[in-house]
């Protein structure tokens, strides 16, 4: 089933790789080239493995990463009740490369 945003969230999907091999919190809140102004907007950021949401999280603070100079990270908690989980986000990537895709932004 594709995802269908509300149109008050301000989303940021962030693709995470084809598995998850680690903490995937922690795949997917740092080391991101992002606009951090852009960033400080969103209501959520989606961790994407193979075109799918795995999992959902809310952003409480975006901030230029200590360890990785030029990148972002955001420090937030996990939504395990969004009804974004398991939704496809094929079509709103299509055929692009880059791991960021912003929605509503």
């Amino acid at each position: 089933m594709e995802l269908q945003p509300l149109e008050t969230d301000k989303i940021i999907c962030v693709k995470v790789g084809k598995v998850a091999r680690e903490n995937l919190y922690e795949m997917t809140r740092k080391y991101w080239v992002v606009k951090l102004e852009r960033a400080k907007k969103s209501t959520h950021v989606l961790a994407i493995i193979k075109g799918v949401v795995e999992a959902v999280y809310i952003p409480i603070e975006w901030k230029h990463s200590e360890e990785r100079i030029g990148r972002c990270e955001f420090i937030g908690y996990e939504d395990l009740n969004s009804d974004y989980i398991g939704k496809s986000v094929i079509d709103f990537y299509g055929k692009s490369q880059n791991p960021i895709k912003y929605i509503n932004l």
